[in-house]
């Protein structure tokens, strides 16, 4: 039989504060802590001391939140003009989501913008071409070949993911 896993009690708080924010649903926050909190002792072989501990731990719960969410078909980050973008309150509301939950979307939303704003215009287009249409779709209206929209968006995604992955390694 193997031991349980423990981790200190202000771990767990953390972890759940955080996915908590993120989720909005007390239910969903404990689930989410509890994969959190595993796959932080299955990876802990992992944590190269580069940064902090609660920074990995931040990083993890994190990312166990959007996968949650993901999965839910609940996050969906909208890539638009950020002229045509309507403020949080004019939004259709979710009453199942709290204050906090629409603030950081709207937050999430805005970063998200910023680092499409760096990416070239080819990538930019493709990104925003492909929320609605078809890769056909997308090539037909940029007089570009399927293939070729497919790489644009495999390095415009790769692109913005490390734009983002540098504005918060700058924020930390």
């Amino acid at each position: 039989m193997t031991e349980p896993v423990t981790f200190a009690p202000d771990d767990r708080r953390y972890v759940y504060a955080v996915a908590r924010r993120m989720v909005g649903s007390a239910d969903d926050a404990e689930d989410v802590t509890q994969d959190a909190l595993v796959l932080a002792y299955r990876n802990r072989n992992s944590f190269r001391g580069d940064s902090r501990y609660r920074t990995w731990l931040h990083r993890i719960a994190v990312t166990t939140a959007l996968g949650h969410l993901r999965k839910q078909h609940r996050s969906r980050i909208d890539v638009v003009d950020p002229c045509e973008e309507r403020g949080v309150l004019e939004r259709s509301v979710d009453p199942q989501k709290s204050p906090v939950t629409l603030i950081a979307e709207a937050e999430e939303r805005a970063t998200v913008q910023q680092a499409l704003a760096e990416l070239p215009a080819s990538y930019r287009d493709i990104l925003r071409e492909r929320v609605d249409a078809t890769e056909p779709e997308v090539a037909a209206r940029l007089g570009i070949s399927v293939a070729n929209v497919k790489i644009r968006a495999h390095r415009a995604r790769k692109q913005l993911r490390q734009a983002l992955d540098q504005m918060e390694r700058s924020a930390a």
